[in-house]
């Protein structure tokens, strides 16, 4: 019979045989291995302890909900990250519906500045930053990104001003934001994420 200590003994692979076999004790095991490691990932995302944590706890109960499918999962921590990134992303498609949301995590962002004249200072250091690399893309390119950040149009809307095909204009955007994100000083590589959602 385990004890708790000889839990933390497995593998991820282990553990997560156990969870697929009902095993709390794992399960408890899987989770205070990963839950502070994907809380802090959240929280560079979010910026909100209370979000952050929502998420993570959501993603351990879909792990427990789901465990009789985990048995064909070979690398237990690159899916965990890969559910909490598509919990991130799906985290700022939510933000960019919401002019409010947008404002509330920009100010997450930058609450360690308690000078407004600072704040502004950063964000217009940012956008000038932003709009330096992306006069550096190709026209095409250039467009698509200025289309999708300044308009908020869809792939779509872009795709018929363009005429172009919807997966060029994706590809375009990903291209763009690829270059945009070499120019991003370092200590900011979150804010990458959110170049397309503020205005």
């Amino acid at each position: 019979m385990k004890t708790e200590q000889s839990y933390g003994q497995l593998t991820d692979n282990e553990l997560l045989r156990c969870v697929t076999d009902n095993d709390e004790l794992a399960f408890n095991e899987l989770f205070a291995r990963y839950r502070n490691r994907l809380l802090a990932y959240l929280l560079k995302v979010t910026r909100s302890q209370e979000i952050a944590e929502e998420m993570v706890l959501d993603i351990f109960i879909k792990i427990w909900n789901g465990r009789t499918g985990m048995p064909g999962i070979e690398h237990p921590e690159a899916f965990l990250f890969t559910v909490a990134r598509n919990k991130a992303f799906d985290f700022l498609r939510q933000v960019k519906k919401s002019r409010r949301q947008q404002a509330a995590l920009w100010e997450r962002l930058q609450e360690n500045q308690a000078d407004p004249a600072d704040k502004e200072l950063m964000r217009g250091s940012l956008e000038a930053t932003i709009r330096k690399a992306a006069s550096q893309l190709s026209p095409q390119r250039k467009i698509a990104f200025l289309l999708s950040r300044d308009h908020d149009l869809t792939y779509e809307q872009i795709a018929e001003k363009l005429q172009l095909s919807t997966n060029t204009v994706r590809n375009h955007i990903a291209a763009a934001l690829q270059i945009i994100r070499s120019h991003i000083p370092p200590g900011l590589d979150i804010i990458i994420l959110l170049i397309s959602l503020i205005p």
